[in-house]
């Protein structure tokens, strides 16, 4: 008895069909899970104490865009972050600046017990144009840490609990970089959220001074904030409301904080170019190597359902069509999806994975197995 005699003889076809359409709901539970199109946002105030506390899934947003004449866009700029993370094993976006025609303009993250900052040029679609500041020890996880970032012409100095801790001469941020929205606990384009606790944040369109920063930690630790004040931000988030969606700019020409009931991406791609998606790490590449390895029983098994006998070229491009063609939809519908991302490269591995299982079948490697394994049974 050989192979295809096996096969017919246990319902070739119906078998083959249950085994396609198993392969298909169960791709299509990995790619909508957790089929939430309106998810709650994991934002909640405090309650014993000023501040908010970010759970995961959870995303605030400034009620209106930070602007600046064009003749101030030059100089220098400062952040003050007052927090507690939850964790620090994970690679997270804690702080992003981000205008519409550039949404990666200027980020913070947090990378295990890493403080990473980059800054992404407006002309740029390629990560390694990108320029970036990693300072170790910025995190522990359910420690409170006050984060400096003071910047100006001379290059950049970050301080942890009013010390300096990391300086770069050549790495510089300008007010134009913290133009755009203020988006906190979560990716300007991806679902990539933080987890922990915001205490405070102060933002400067200058660089300030040492002593300035000294002051201010002082201030903010005793809860009198005069001198930070006094040194005139542009935002001061103080988290004081303890209730309600919005979160007030002390400073009265300041946009304010909103915290949405439903959790969205401001800027999420859709069928975001496979170059932009690119990154060289190994996360990147175990997603490439899950996608590609994912689709091979589909092209094995549909292509095997589609020949009547020996696989021809027309049914192994037909196979691999259909493979990209399951791809793009599964891609533009989690458009949709706030947990889900909208790209181009799943669509590349998806359709090679099928390649790789429509050839794999017409290759017969795998025939001779199923014969031997037919022979032992009927022996």
């Amino acid at each position: 008895m050989n192979y295809f005699s096996f096969m017919r003889g246990i319902g070739e076809k119906r078998l083959l069909a249950a085994i396609c359409l198993l392969i298909f709901c169960g791709m299509a539970v990995a790619a909508f899970w957790p089929f939430n199109l309106r998810p709650r946002n994991h934002v909640a105030w405090l309650g014993n104490e000023n501040g908010l506390r970010f759970g995961g899934g959870g995303i605030i947003l400034g009620s209106g865009k930070l602007e600046f004449p064009e003749s101030e866009m030059s100089g220098g700029a400062s952040l003050e972050i007052w927090l507690e993370p939850a964790q620090d094993t994970d690679s997270t976006s804690l702080l992003s600046f981000s205008p519409p025609a550039n949404p990666q303009q200027l980020r913070l993250r947090q990378a295990q017990s890493y403080l990473l900052i980059l800054e992404e040029p407006t002309t740029t679609i390629r990560h390694s144009a990108m320029t970036s500041l990693w300072v170790p020890r910025a995190f522990q996880a359910h420690k409170k840490k006050f984060i400096t970032v003071s910047s100006g012409v001379t290059g950049t100095t970050v301080y942890l609990d009013g010390v300096p801790a990391e300086k770069a001469a050549r790495f510089k941020i300008t007010s134009k970089d913290i133009s755009g929205l203020l988006i906190a606990g979560c990716s300007p384009d991806g679902d990539d959220t933080w987890r922990g606790k915001l205490f405070g944040l102060a933002i400067f369109d200058r660089k300030i001074t040492p002593a300035q920063v000294s002051r201010h930690y002082q201030g903010w630790l005793a809860g009198r904030l005069a001198a930070v004040r006094d040194d005139h931000p542009i935002g001061l988030f103080t988290f004081e409301e303890r209730a309600g969606k919005l979160v007030r700019n002390r400073i009265s020409s300041g946009p304010d904080l909103i915290i949405p009931g439903i959790f969205t991406i401001p800027y999420k791609p859709f069928l975001k170019a496979f170059w932009k998606e690119f990154y060289p790490n190994r996360a990147y590449l175990n997603d490439v190597l899950i996608n590609v390895a994912g689709f091979v029983p589909f092209g094995f098994f549909f292509c095997m359902y589609l020949s009547s006998r020996q696989a021809s070229r027309t049914i192994v491009v037909a196979t691999i069509l259909l493979g990209a063609a399951f791809s793009v939809t599964i891609e533009v519908l989690q458009w949709f999806i706030p947990m889900r991302d909208s790209g181009t490269t799943d669509i590349l591995t998806n359709s090679l994975g099928t390649a790789l299982g429509a050839m794999l079948y017409r290759s017969g490697t795998l025939h001779a197995l199923f014969d031997r394994l037919a022979s032992r049974t009927t022996a």
